[in-house]
């Protein structure tokens, strides 16, 4: 996740100083567009990660109470 932000960050970054040294509006436009996007796509992929990332702990945050509950109360001793 670390690398999606900096690589947004320094995608952005090019961008920005494309719009900044641009004479033309039209390009300027692009540019700022491009770095709006770039934010929006970074922001997108670290929420997929981070549910992701929530469905794992929850998973096996079920799987250690399942686990700890049938190895205090075995079934059949």
């Amino acid at each position: 996740m670390v690398r999606i932000i900096i690589l947004a960050s320094f995608l952005s970054t090019i961008c920005m100083f494309g719009a900044l040294g641009s004479k033309d509006s039209k390009i300027t436009l692009i540019c700022l567009g491009l770095a709006l996007v770039t934010w929006a796509l970074c922001i997108w992929r670290c929420m997929i990660l981070n549910q992701r990332i929530n469905k794992r702990r929850e998973r096996e945050r079920m799987f250690d109470e399942y686990m700890r509950r049938n190895l205090n109360n075995p079934r059949g001793w």
